[in-house]
C-alpha cells in the first residue's frame, strides 16, 4: 500500500485537472444549451402560424397558438396570489374551461390584475364560446413557503404557485398538462403580456465562451506539465 502512494501524490494534480476540463466544458455546453431554449421560444412565440384547434391534445410546445371550443367554468376559478407584474402586486387569474365534459379541462390564464383585496372582481358567463390563445405554462417561483392552498377549498381558491397537479386536487378533475394564455385581443381577461421573460440569449452565448477558454488554459496548463514531467524523467 504504502508503494502506492507516491504513485496517487503523482497522479492527484492531472486527476485535478481533467475534472476541472470536464466542468468548465460541461458548463460551456450547458450554456449553449439555455442558449437554444431561449432562442426556440423567442421563435416560438413570433411564429405566425394558424390558431390549432387542441381538443384533447396532450402534447403542444410553448407558446404554440391553439383554440378551443367550449365554455369557462365560472363557479371554480383560481387565484394565484403574489405575482409582481411592472413593481406592483397582483394575482393571475386562472379559469377551467370545459371542452368536452368526456375531455380534461383545460387551465386559462386570463391575464394579471392588480391586487386590491383578496378576492378581485373576475365574474365571466358560462356561454359556449370560442377561444385563443397560446400554450403555456404556470407562474413559477424558486421556492415555495408552505403548500400551494389551505386545507378547505373555497371558490374562487386563493392558491401561492400552485403546480398543474394540485389544481387538479382542488377541481378534482384532470386537466391537459398545459395551460392557454389568454390572446390579448380576446374578451374576458385582463392585463396580458406573454412575451418570454427572459434574458437574451447572446448571455448564454458569452458566458459558454468563457467557460470554454477556461477549459482550453487548463489543457494547455495540463500540456505543458505533462512535457515538464517527461523532461525531467528524461533527464
Amino acid at each position: 500500500m504504502n508503494n502506492l502512494r507516491p504513485i496517487f501524490y503523482a497522479a492527484t494534480p492531472y486527476i485535478f485537472f481533467i475534472i476541472l476540463i470536464y466542468s468548465f466544458a460541461s458548463l460551456g455546453f450547458w450554456q449553449l444549451d439555455r442558449a437554444k431554449e431561449k432562442d426556440a421560444l423567442q421563435e416560438a412565440y413570433i411564429t405566425g402560424e394558424n390558431h390549432i384547434n387542441i381538443k384533447d391534445r396532450t402534447d403542444m410546445a410553448t407558446y404554440t397558438r391553439i383554440q378551443a371550443f367550449g365554455a369557462f367554468d365560472k363557479d371554480r376559478q383560481i387565484i394565484i396570489d403574489n405575482i409582481i407584474r411592472g413593481g406592483q402586486l397582483g394575482q393571475m387569474i386562472i379559469t377551467p374551461f370545459e371542452i368536452n365534459k368526456n375531455l380534461p379541462l383545460l387551465l386559462v390564464n386570463r391575464g394579471w390584475i392588480k391586487k386590491e383585496n383578496d378576492f378581485p372582481n373576475i365574474k365571466i358567463d358560462s356561454s359556449i364560446i370560442n377561444i385563443k390563445g397560446r400554450s403555456g405554462s404556470l407562474p413559477k417561483v424558486g421556492i415555495r413557503d408552505g403548500e400551494a392552498f389551505n386545507e378547505i377549498t373555497t371558490w374562487p381558491n386563493i392558491g401561492i404557485y400552485p403546480s398543474i397537479e394540485e389544481i387538479q386536487d382542488q377541481l378534482e378533475r384532470e386537466t391537459l398538462p398545459y395551460i392557454l394564455l389568454l390572446d390579448p385581443d380576446e374578451k374576458n381577461g385582463f392585463t396580458r403580456n406573454w412575451e418570454p421573460r427572459v434574458s437574451t440569449s447572446a448571455t448564454n452565448y458569452g458566458y459558454s465562451v468563457q467557460w470554454f477558454l477556461m477549459c482550453f488554459g487548463v489543457i494547455i496548463f495540463l500540456i505543458i506539465k505533462l512535457k515538464r514531467t517527461l523532461l525531467n524523467k528524461n533527464n
